[in-house]
């Protein structure tokens, strides 16, 4: 489930939009499976601020009684439809034969029929009936009464109200899934060797109702031929969004699972784009298009409104009571609302890769059903000119400077910015931080190994990640591969494990996520249960959607016997540290976090680098997918109210008093770790490089200016 991926180094993905790739799992995402499920993005994602996490119980902008972004005629993007003044006459059928590929097979699709409606040209209408029998898989229960749509799944239930242009959501996290609470970190198709404890009882504050207001996003609800007719992208921005199931695009006849596609055809991917289903989505009636309708540049305007308005973990922030009011006030409005594709995807890659500002929000690609979009210097100059124009635009740019041509499209774009005075943005030390740790780490070293150094094991690994959900059979009938270390952090770490009880002198065990930018929460989950003394892992968040808070326990098998007992855990028998650095993202942001809340490692190392929320997918109305800080946000309720993770770990040990110290810490130097443990048992808070260690880097440093200097 994407929702449940804490992004994997969002950064990732801003290093390689060009290619296309986007990331807490639960987003911890692998933001894990990227896209952020992704990418790096990074995961079903952390979301996951500052102590931005301070806002009250009240639910989040979507419901009508919280902010104005859901319902109220503040937060209004469009004149209100009326669909009670859209005659049947107005009505027409577009295509009586649309597929829905749900999956990645194109022999796998479902039938449905696509209508359009006057004066919303090429907009595609849908029943909800059938948009919902997809979504649920045929195990919802659809009835119509009064008009009235009734939506019965997962024990909850749901209205759409045509009238009233509404729908109402009595539990929108427990139309997602149930577990230990409702949409738990880790979902009941996860458990394996994770599984809900007994020892101590999840609970979660009350959930508030949530109503969603379409009439202000001009998304109308048309009572039908005993069914509802929506826009295609009201639905999916509602339903699918909240039961993280954004996937599709619809291409002028057909719907395509985009997200699974963009983020398979990644880095790791990129022959991918030349095969029959992406050139199936890319080939549609709208690919013969250089411009889209007016109707049509609103609608994806305004769906792009309501996804965000809905569940952008970052609202408060960022000082937004609804992104219509937020679009105006930075003058990105009008683009966003243009017919030209190339105009409207530029003024996202804006708003994703820069305005944002956050390793878990990155644009996954630019391909687009109406052609591939290649923003150029002059689209990129002309849209920043009139961000710059706002007062709080203003703030982002300094004096414009020169820069070097660049072929590249992600150069294009922060070239530009750049000449237009972009100012250093605050993930800044995010990509340094990345940039070093992927450049320095020693050829060969690989993606994750077990190290020994005296009384001391390093145990080091770029990714979280878990196959609960994929592996068949389970390790409880086939044994552990080396094979399964490569998806899955449980079996590596019980391998690990297995290794280090053969050696007698190990005393401390060092944790080393200083080159980690995230991965999978379930993956996140297992490694805890390792560093418990009985396998029982706390993990705290609040749903911000409902301003719900939730503490959530489980229970790690990590001796393989089938029994969640005591015998579980190793927390007790080893010393642990965990060692960060600033690429230390998403899940490597939680892991020390609730290590150090309970007590079960001390950190080592450089402050982590943040990213509080699970990552959520967005795919607008051209099929741009993109990952986002989403609605469930990690951290703790404290008498002063919500504290997120993003800024909370608190290092036992400093490595990098200095910057200049970033080049002597032993990142992958397990003897230089070991030294860094037994100087922090020893009392001693922070590293102490010498002066001649000092100057021989910042030497270094100047050398290599000087040559590239040289060299210009």
């Amino acid at each position: 489930m994407q929702y449940k991926r804490i992004l994997s180094i969002g950064l990732s993905l801003v290093l390689a939009i060009s290619s296309a790739a986007c990331g807490a799992a639960t987003g911890a995402s692998t933001s894990g499976d990227q896209p952020k499920e992704e990418t790096a993005a990074a995961a079903e994602g952390e979301e996951t601020a500052d102590a931005a996490g301070a806002e009250d119980a009240a639910p989040a902008a979507g419901a009508e009684d919280a902010a104005p972004a859901a319902g109220s005629e503040e937060a209004a993007p469009a004149a209100a439809a009326d669909s009670a003044e859209i005659p049947a006459s107005d009505i027409s059928v577009k295509w009586d034969d649309s597929r829905i590929y749900g999956g990645t097979s194109l022999g796998k699709y479902d039938v449905i029929t696509t209508y359009e409606v006057k004066g919303y040209e090429d907009v595609p209408f849908i029943k909800a009936s059938d948009y919902l029998r997809n979504l649920c898989e045929g195990k919802e229960k659809v009835t119509m009464q009064d008009g009235v749509m009734k939506l019965e799944y997962n024990n909850t239930v749901a209205t759409i109200d045509p009238a009233a242009d509404t729908i109402m959501m009595e539990n929108p996290a427990q139309l997602r899934s149930n577990g230990v609470v409702t949409s738990p970190i880790v979902d009941p198709t996860e458990y394996n060797t994770v599984i809900p404890s007994v020892k101590h009882q999840s609970t979660e504050t009350a959930i508030a109702p949530v109503t969603i207001s379409l009439a202000n996003y001009n998304l109308p609800v048309i009572a039908y031929e005993d069914d509802i007719l929506m826009p295609f992208l009201a639905l999916q921005n509602t339903f699918g969004n909240i039961m993280a199931s954004v996937n599709l695009v619809y291409n002028g006849k057909d719907y395509f699972n985009v997200a699974t596609a963009s983020s398979y055809a990644g880095d790791k991917h990129p022959e991918a784009k030349e095969s029959p289903y992406f050139k199936a989505i890319y080939n549609g009636p709208f690919s013969t298009m250089n411009k889209t309708t007016q109707a049509y540049a609103e609608y994806g305007y305004n769906s792009v409104c309501l996804l965000l308005d809905l569940t952008f973990g970052h609202k408060a922030e960022k000082n937004i009571t609804s992104f219509d009011e937020y679009f105006t006030r930075i003058n990105a409005k009008g683009p966003l609302c243009s017919t030209d594709p190339t105009e409207a995807v530029t003024a996202e890659v804006l708003l994703f890769n820069y305005l944002f500002d956050s390793g878990h929000d990155s644009m996954v690609g630019f391909d687009t059903v109406f052609g591939n979009v290649q923003p150029t210097e002059e689209t990129v100059g002309s849209i920043t000119d009139e961000i710059k124009e706002s007062q709080e635009g203003s703030e982002l740019f300094g004096e414009g400077q020169d820069t070097e041509e660049n072929e590249d499209l992600v150069n294009t774009i922060l070239g530009a910015l750049i000449e237009k005075g972009l100012k250093v943005p605050e993930i800044a030390p995010l990509l340094i931080w990345s940039f070093y740790m992927m450049g320095n780490a020693p050829k060969d070293y690989g993606n994750q190994r077990l190290d020994y150094s005296g009384d001391t094991a390093v145990i080091y690994f770029t990714a979280f990640m878990d196959d609960s959900t994929e592996r068949n059979p389970s390790y409880y009938l086939a044994p552990i591969t080396e094979q399964d270390e490569e998806s899955s952090n449980f079996a590596f770490f019980y391998n690990c494990f297995e290794d280090i009880k053969q050696h007698d002198e190990v005393k401390n065990i060092v944790i080393n996520i200083a080159n980690n930018g995230g991965g999978a929460a379930t993956g996140l989950i297992s490694i805890l249960g390792f560093l418990s003394e009985d396998g029982e892992v706390h993990f705290t968040a609040k749903e911000m959607l409902t301003g719900s808070y939730r503490e959530e326990w489980y229970h790690v098998d990590t001796n393989l016997d089938g029994i969640a007992d005591d015998q579980d855990g190793y927390g007790g028998q080893y010393n642990f540290y965990i060692m960060t650095s600033g690429a230390s993202y998403s899940c490597g942001n939680a892991l020390p976090y609730y290590a150090q809340q309970s007590g079960l490692a001390k950190i080592i190392g450089a402050n982590p680098g943040g990213g509080d929320c699970v990552v959520g997918t967005f795919i607008d109305a051209y099929g741009r997918t993109a990952a986002y800080s989403s609605t469930l946000k990690l951290g703790k309720e404290t008498e002063n109210g919500f504290v997120s993770d993003e800024k909370a770990v608190v290092l036992d040990y400093n490595m990098v008093p200095s910057i200049v110290d970033i080049k002597l810490a032993p990142w992958f130097d397990a003897d230089g770790i070991a030294q860094a443990v037994h100087n922090c048992q020893n009392g001693e808070t922070q590293a102490v490089y010498s002066e001649e260690e000092e100057s021989r880097v910042i030497s270094e440093l100047m050398e290599s200016l000087f040559e590239r200097m040289a060299q210009e």
